[in-house]
């Protein structure tokens, strides 16, 4: 019993292939990771003067656009203020344009402080606005959040 008979030459062969296989499936992951939509934000302060007012429009998304939310913070609103936040979207390319989809009034003080507006998928456009219909002109501050 001189060990004839057992070989044990290395080989990377098998080991190699599983590197291969590895880098494969990272590619595959990295194609995936960056595929997925990344989450933005923007937002402000507009000043209510009695008119419906713009907080929030995206009317011609470039390329994949997804709204999120767009949140308002009510905080200085007062008993004495009334306002209506209203929700647009566009539908179709090339359509009617952005069309009303909700309206909700909030009278007196607000709370919580926030409102938060949910909204829906849309590819063709969005438009959130505020209008004070009693009381004295406030500043709400605002964000939005959207994917792409």
């Amino acid at each position: 019993m001189s060990g004839d008979g057992v070989r044990n030459v290395y080989s990377d062969v098998a080991l190699q292939a599983d590197v291969t296989d590895i880098l494969e499936l990272v590619t595959i992951i990295e194609a995936v990771t960056s595929a997925l939509p990344t989450l933005s934000e923007t937002g402000g302060t507009v000043t209510t003067d009695g008119t419906e007012q713009d907080v929030y429009v995206n009317a011609t998304p470039l390329g994949v656009f997804n709204p999120v939310c767009v949140k308002i913070d009510c905080t200085n609103q007062t008993a004495g203020e009334t306002i209506v936040i209203k929700e647009y979207n566009d539908i179709e390319p090339g359509g009617a344009g952005l069309l009303l989809v909700d309206t909700l009034t909030f009278v007196g003080v607000v709370a919580p402080p926030i409102i938060i507006i949910d909204l829906n998928p849309n590819r063709y456009g969005v438009r959130v606005t505020i209008e004070k219909t009693a009381g004295a002109n406030r500043a709400y501050n605002w964000e939005a959040f959207y994917e792409i």
